[in-house]
C-alpha cells in the first residue's frame, strides 16, 4: 500500500507550535509492504522531482518513516512485519514538515497493509513516534495538518481541533537555498519571554484564527507578521529574510512569515499572487524553490498493490 502525505505550514506568524496548514505543491511517499520476518525494514529512500538529499537512516529506530510504521505494526498486534519504500518530495530542514510528512505516510500507509484501520488519534500518535526521530520531541504542528488535512490547531498534549475557513487565497511559498534543522531553530530561541510578549502573541493567534475564519484576508496578513517568541530569533538564521519579505510586502501580499524553523517564508497573497511569488523568488536568489499553494486535504492512500 502507498500512502501519500503533503508538505504543511507551521506558525504562521503568532502560532508558534500551534498552528499548522497542509499545503498542495510538495509532499513525501510511502509503500508499505507486509513480510514473513517481524520488524519494519527500510529498503529504499529515493528522491523526486529533481530533489537533492543528504543521505538519510535506512535503521529503523532513526527513520522517521519506520519509527511510525513499527507504532502502527504495535499497535495493531498483526504478525510479521513491514519493508517500506520511501519517495522524498519534501527537502530537508526546508521548513514545510519534510520528516512530519515522512511520519505520516508511514504511518498511514502500515495501517492500509496490514488493515489496521486505525483511527486518526492513533495514526496521529503513531506519526509523532516518527516525528521524534529527528526533531527530538513529538510536535504536532506539522504531522496534524499533513495527516488531518486543512489549518489544524494543536496543542503540547497533541490535542487538536480542525479549523473551518473560507477557501484560502494563494499562498506564495518559497524555499530559499539554505537549511535550517529544526534543532538548531530551537536552540536560538529564549528560555523565557516577557509578559508582555507572551500577552501580545496570544491576542494575535486570537486575531489570526478570527481572520481566517471570517476571510478577512488583510487582518490575517497582518497577524501572520506579528510574531514575537520566534520569528525574530530565527530571522538571523536566513540570510535572504529580510530581502524576502520586503519583496513580498512590496509585491502586494497582506503578509509574510516564516514557515516552522525556517528558511521557508509564505506569503498571503489574495489579490496579487503570481507578482508576490516572482518578487519573493527573486530576491530569494538562485537555487530557491517557489510555487503557488493551496490548502491540501491531507494524508491519502493513493495506490494498492496486489
Amino acid at each position: 500500500m502507498t500512502a501519500s502525505a503533503p508538505a504543511s505550514l507551521s506558525n504562521l506568524g503568532p502560532g508558534f507550535d500551534a498552528l499548522g496548514l497542509a499545503i498542495t505543491g510538495a509532499g513525501d511517499r510511502v509503500t508499505a509492504t507486509r513480510t514473513d520476518a517481524p520488524g519494519v525494514t527500510v529498503t529504499s529512500i529515493t528522491a523526486v522531482d529533481g530533489l537533492a538529499l543528504p543521505a538519510l537512516p535506512t535503521d529503523a529506530a532513526r527513520n522517521t518513516a519506520a519509527r511510525a510504521a513499527a507504532h502502527v505494526l504495535r499497535v495493531a498486534g498483526a504478525p510479521g512485519g513491514l519493508a517500506l519504500a520511501i519517495e522524498k518530495g519534501i527537502p530537508l530542514g526546508s521548513g514545510i514538515g519534510g520528516s512530519a510528512a515522512s511520519a505520516v505516510a508511514g504511518a498511514v500507509a502500515a495501517d492500509a497493509a496490514l488493515g489496521a484501520g486505525l483511527d486518526a488519534s492513533a495514526l496521529l500518535a503513531a506519526a509523532l513516534d516518527g516525528e521524534a526521530a529527528v526533531s527530538g520531541a513529538a510536535h504536532a504542528d506539522n504531522v496534524a495538518p499533513s495527516l488531518l488535512g486543512g489549518l489544524v490547531l494543536v496543542d503540547a498534549a497533541a490535542r487538536w481541533r480542525r479549523i473551518q475557513t473560507p477557501t484560502l487565497p494563494p499562498l506564495a511559498v518559497v524555499l530559499p537555498d539554505v537549511t535550517v534543522l529544526t534543532r538548531d531553530a530551537r536552540a536560538v530561541l529564549p528560555p523565557s519571554v516577557a509578559r508582555a510578549d507572551a500577552s501580545a502573541q496570544a491576542a494575535g493567534l486570537a486575531f489570526l484564527l478570527d481572520a481566517l475564519r471570517a476571510g478577512d484576508w488583510d487582518e490575517a496578513g497582518g497577524r501572520m507578521m506579528t510574531d514575537r517568541l520566534a520569528e525574530p530569533h530565527r530571522a538571523r538564521l536566513v540570510p535572504v529574510y529580510d530581502a524576502v519579505r520586503a519583496a513580498a510586502l512590496a509585491a502586494g501580499a497582506a503578509g509574510v512569515c516564516l514557515s516552522g524553523s525556517g528558511p521557508a517564508m509564505v506569503a498571503l497573497a489574495p489579490s496579487a499572487p503570481d507578482a508576490v511569488l516572482a518578487a519573493m523568488s527573486d530576491a530569494a536568489g538562485p537555487g530557491a524553490r517557489a510555487w503557488l499553494a493551496r490548502a491540501d486535504d491531507g494524508a491519502h492512500v493513493v495506490r494498492r498493490e496486489g
